[in-house]
């Protein structure tokens, strides 16, 4: 169903296609099929997640019973999405493949009118991943087909049916969770294993075997004895002595290299792993805490919600005394930080090597980013080639793209449409969705009223010596499917009254844009070094360069350029009657070459920005064109000679082209605009001033907060 090209076309789709679903989405869609001589046109979406994967319940497995119900419904089958290893629990915008389908389904003409998929927790475990998108389907005029039961959602029925499926979907999600957590933290209280990654330094003991296993040292006291293993406690005592020993921690890292200890993955150790390792807190405390990570889903009181913290008490690797003698060997005097430049991009350049480029340090006149890769992982290790870079020109073009996309309105409008459409379904009409249920709610709790009076009046016509408690339970049997299914309605109208106010939400962020805007344009082209480091740190800016980088010196930048930029003078041309003013002034000679061949050399030497090596054998070598530099300068004939030149024509110094490079960066409204709200209060009295403002925490148990967008 589609031209040459692949491009779907959609019969009799336009203005008129739109239907109310309650009337029967599919007769109207098979009628203007039909006038138009044409099947429907299907496609189906799978899902299974990690769990069912160990089961052997593949996309293999659920694709062909999908591939069959379309086949006999006598559909078109025209594609197929799949989302394997993704949880239930994820919304649509999180899963890649349901993802592209529903942007297919907002072509206009839509390529499919049916989404088939095997059962309803295909959709989603959770309400808020299972609704939005098959209303937005519903919406656009496609509908959605359930292989197990085989009914679908264009009739009330079908719609009642699928709500039902969604509850009870969610209430098993739920009930495993609870029992999985149950089962853990009733281990975690026993001091078992709770699973996870293992502490470096120990080991799981009767692995495999239920309600033993539990977290034990890992040396030789289990192993026989001829055994020649590089257990992990050990390098830990011996990292320890050599630290207590030595005081350093790449000399630590060498010796215990050569000793043959070596990293979980067999790598060698180096400074920074051997230190983290030996100074963990799990190893010097001898304790393990469950559910006691900032990242523990909590209450409203900041009480985790499936169990307590629990303290894991683990067999010490140290003694107590060796403990405190660590410690006091690690402790180091406190001193003055040194000044230093400010490097508003160290750790987001990405290197060729794949690592980062960090500011190149302080005792350099020229800013450059050096590469992480030239410093060795461990001893001997080997190190990148990675150039330095000239600082300026990189820093320069990523804060002109910051305060472009900033400053941005309309670009910022653009790139938060999708997004603000996806994460809070404005797409979705949540008004009418909510007046059908408070209509099914008030027809429901009719109901009810009238079968409770019904039922009491037939259970007192019927036996009259029934005691009043058995007629109340009675009745009570009577009413529960009733009840059971008014509780469903309101459920279902809370879940979606609450995705409605994210949906209003959208309004304020477009607003927070505006205002982040306006603040661009008001602050950022005056903003200090420190300050737009803040701001990078919180957009999480990452740079890419694209083509030649603007490679740093390896010596001292250039102090002839740097004469005439100080200056703010351009370079002069010597021409036949401006060497006639110099001549006189010449103050020093070479006995092998003339004076105005090597000025004319250093002149062309500035003008170009040749290296002294680089500039053409012609003007002389470039030891004795540095010499004569050095001496006219110190001399002051270099000074007196561009100002007989000061009426030549002139060329100005070379500026470099602008680095090309890539921005990606993480826009949260939000988060900005308290930033500069802080950054414009005065600081406290008891607060350090310039202090990075980190980013706001929401209160334990609030929902996540929106991540933002991605440029």
């Amino acid at each position: 169903m589609g031209d040459p090209s692949g491009t779907f076309y959609y019969p009799g789709s336009g203005p008129s296609w739109r239907t109310d679903m309650s009337k029967g989405l599919a007769s109207a869609i098979a009628t203007a099929h039909r006038s138009a001589g044409a099947r429907l046109r299907a496609v189906d979406y799978l899902r299974v997640s990690t769990e069912e994967q160990v089961k052997g319940y593949g996309i293999a497995y659920t694709g062909k019973r999908t591939k069959r119900h379309i086949e006999m419904k006598g559909w078109e089958h025209v594609g197929t999405f799949a989302d394997e290893g993704f949880s239930g629990s994820l919304e649509a915008h999180q899963r890649p493949d349901l993802n592209r389908l529903m942007q297919d389904a907002r072509q206009v003409p839509r390529p499919f009118d049916v989404v088939c998929v095997p059962e309803e927790r295909a959709i989603g475990r959770a309400g808020r991943a299972f609704w939005p998108w098959v209303w937005e389907l519903e919406d656009l005029g496609v509908f959605v087909a359930i292989v197990k039961g085989d009914y679908d959602n264009t009739t009330a029925e079908g719609r009642s049916r699928m709500r039902k499926a969604a509850d009870r979907a969610e209430d098993e999600r739920e009930t495993i969770r609870e029992r999985t957590q149950g089962g853990i933290q009733e281990k975690a209280e026993e001091g078992g294993y709770i699973g996870g990654k293992v502490p470096f330094g120990y080991r799981v003991l009767a692995k495999g075997i239920k309600g033993e296993s539990r977290l034990g040292i890992d040396d030789c006291a289990d192993c026989h004895p001829e055994c020649t293993v590089k257990h992990e406690a050990q390098f830990l005592r011996a990292g320890r002595a050599y630290f207590v020993e030595l005081r350093d921690w790449n000399e630590v890292a060498i010796r215990c290299n050569a000793d043959g200890y070596r990293k979980r993955n067999g790598d060698p150790w180096g400074y920074h792993s051997a230190r983290q390792q030996i100074l963990s807190d799990i190893v010097l405390e001898a304790r393990q805490i469950f559910r006691g990570s900032r990242y523990v889903q909590r209450d409203a009181d900041g009480i985790p919600v499936y169990g307590e913290s629990v303290v894991i008490q683990l067999d010490p690797i140290f003694t107590p005394e060796e403990v405190a003698e660590l410690k006091k060997a690690n402790e180091k005097p406190s001193r003055k930080s040194p000044t230093s430049r400010t490097y508003t991009l160290s750790g987001k350049i990405i290197s060729p090597c794949g690592k980062r480029y960090v500011g190149g340090g302080k005792g350099r006149r020229e800013k450059q980013y050096r590469c992480q890769g030239r410093t060795a992982a461990y001893a001997g290790a080997p190190t990148c080639d990675c150039p330095y870079l000239r600082a300026e020109p990189i820093e320069g073009e990523t804060w002109k793209k910051v305060k472009r996309l900033l400053g941005n309105l309309d670009q910022l409008k653009a790139m938060a449409d999708d997004w603000i459409g996806v994460r809070t379904g404005s797409r979705i009409n949540f008004a009418e969705r909510i007046a059908e249920l408070d209509r099914q709610i008030a027809t429901q709790k009719k109901a009810v009223k009238i079968t409770i009076s019904l039922t009491a009046k037939q259970v007192a016509l019927e036996d009259e010596t029934l005691p009043d408690e058995e007629a109340e339970k009675l009745v009570a049997e009577v009413v529960a499917p009733l009840q059971q299914e008014l509780t469903r309605l309101q459920k279902d109208r809370s879940d979606i009254a609450s995705w409605q106010e994210e949906s209003d939400a959208a309004g304020e962020r477009m607003t927070q844009l505006i205002s982040l805007a306006e603040m661009a344009n008001r602050r950022l082209h005056k903003m200090p070094l420190e300050e737009q480091r803040e701001l990078l740190a919180l957009l999480e800016a990452e740079v890419a360069i694209i083509g030649d980088a603007p490679q740093g010196r390896k010596g001292q930048p250039c102090a002839l350029a740097g004469w005439f930029s100080g200056r703010e003078l351009e370079v002069p041309l010597l021409t036949d009657e401006g060497w006639t003013r110099v001549a006189p002034l010449v103050d020093w000679k070479s006995r092998n070459l003339a004076p105005r061949i090597v000025l004319a050399g250093i002149l062309y030497k500035v003008r170009t920005d040749t290296p002294w090596r680089d500039i053409p054998s012609l003007f002389g070598s470039p030891a004795t064109l540095q010499t004569y530099w050095t001496r006219w300068r110190k001399s002051g004939f270099w000074e007196q000679a561009m100002e007989a030149l000061a009426g030549e024509r002139s060329t100005p110094l070379p500026a470099p082209l602008p680095p090309q490079i890539k921005l990606r960066c993480l826009i949260e409204p939000k988060t900005l605009l308290e930033s500069e709200c802080r950054s414009g209060e005065s600081a406290a009295p008891d607060s350090p001033a310039g202090r990075r403002p980190r980013r706001p925490r929401p209160p334990p148990g609030s929902p996540p907060t929106p991540r933002g967008w991605r440029s």
